[in-house]
């Protein structure tokens, strides 16, 4: 059975390596919040580090399933680290300023 590529924006690091973006749901979201419990209200280590990685889907081509525990969601930190956290972070970036624009020339 072939795998299904995962669906997204493709993104590459400073590692060379291939990452898909994907666009957790709202549940999704609601769920880290609760999994991460005290720690949803550092923003740092949401914006930093958990927001950034639940929004890799796969890394050349292998899959990063979405974290169902803390642990896992650790692990995905792990694997997006740094490189990967500033790829998924300029994306990000990049998108709140082409809606930002969009907003802008709607208004004009």
């Amino acid at each position: 059975m072939s795998e299904t590529k995962p669906a997204g924006t493709e993104v590459t690091d400073a590692k060379g390596r291939l990452l898909v973006i994907r666009e957790p749901d709202f549940l999704q979201e609601a769920r880290i919040n609760r999994l991460v419990g005290e720690s949803s209200t550092n923003v740092g280590f949401m914006c930093g580090y958990c927001l950034p990685a639940i929004h890799v889907a796969a890394i050349d081509g292998e899959s990063v399933p979405f974290p169902a525990t803390y642990l896992q969601l650790e692990g995905v930190i792990a694997r997006v680290g740094r490189e990967g956290r500033d790829a998924v972070a300029k994306y990000l970036e990049d998108k709140q300023k082409d809606a930002g624009a969009h907003v802008e020339s709607v208004k004009n």
